[in-house]
């Protein structure tokens, strides 16, 4: 269960347990100092995803603070419909850390940082910084992974591409993790991850068609006060509604060309009405010529 703290800018901040399970097993180390450290470079590293997030004018409903970073969850489900804002939000973050290097390398030079603290605060950020920037939701570098292929796959296969590859890097860590133990060289964070990244992974799938819903309902709010790419898509009239949405992008307005047995155009639907059926009875399971005949009869 995550422990709400504190309400910063409207939002639940919530710290996650494996946040917690990190800060039990550093304290009883006596890494106290060096917990307070990350603590403070995840906080700022979380911040530069809510401060861009912002002014894009999005609304944050909560950030949960995660062992190496954090997730920053917006109004509506929002994230991700706008495949240019989420590539801005996700790479903020990796970007604090790069500035937070920046700035760790000047105090040390200015005589106000020791050489402890400095090389210590550097390799906090290199390590939160790259993990990130792993292709895997929700990493940063997931996010990116999801807007960059969601144009052309559309963005449902674009997040099960990002899911995938969740799991790809989730094993990956796990197998690094238990082969160090098995040389002896105890390092319980690559197991940590993993299992992080692997439960993410599990929940992500779980959910994923809610987010394709939510991804549908954002398309029909939106008013479109914005020059869009058309995209246009043929399917046969046999298809079903909920087979050509999930080939839906963000950021474009889809024409599906309906063919008929001889692969002649019958009908052009509209975007509005795949995704408007979508929120009728059975709208996902008809066909696209029931619909055709329910729009156009």
């Amino acid at each position: 269960m995550n422990l709400r703290m504190f309400r910063p800018f409207g939002m639940k901040v919530k710290i996650h347990p494996l946040f917690l399970l990190l800060c039990v097993l550093s304290i009883a180390a006596g890494l106290a100092v060096e917990m307070l450290v990350l603590f403070t470079i995840i906080i700022i590293h979380e911040l530069g995803h809510v401060w861009v997030a912002i002014s894009y004018g999005y609304k944050i409903r909560e950030m949960v603070l995660l062992p190496f970073g954090g997730v920053a969850k917006l109004e509506h489900g929002a994230m991700g419909w706008n495949p240019t804002h989420e590539v801005a939000i996700a790479i903020a973050g990796p970007l604090n850390n790069l500035l937070m290097i920046m700035v760790a390398a000047l105090l040390h030079s200015a005589g106000l940082w020791s050489e402890w603290l400095t090389q210590f605060f550097i390799k906090g950020n290199l390590m939160i910084g790259f993990f990130n920037l792993l292709p895997a939701l929700p990493l940063d570098g997931g996010r990116i992974l999801r807007a960059a292929a969601s144009k052309a796959r559309g963005f449902r296969a674009a997040t099960e591409v990002s899911i995938r590859m969740s799991y790809a890097m989730a094993a990956l860590l796990i197998i690094i993790g238990l082969v160090s133990l098995w040389v002896g060289y105890f390092n319980i964070g690559f197991l940590m991850l993993g299992a992080f990244l692997l439960l993410s992974a599990w929940e992500l799938r779980k959910q994923m068609h809610v987010d394709v819903i939510r991804f549908l309902d954002a398309k029909r709010r939106d008013k479109r006060m914005r020059s869009q790419e058309v995209r246009t898509l043929a399917a046969p009239e046999s298809m079903r509604v909920r087979d050509v949405i999930e080939r839906f992008a963000p950021d474009a307005y889809h024409m599906i060309y309906v063919l008929n047995e001889q692969k002649k155009v019958t009908v052009v639907l509209m975007e509005d009405d795949l995704v408007n059926s979508v929120f009728e009875e059975n709208g996902m399971r008809i066909t696209l010529r029931q619909l055709a005949e329910r729009r156009y009869t």
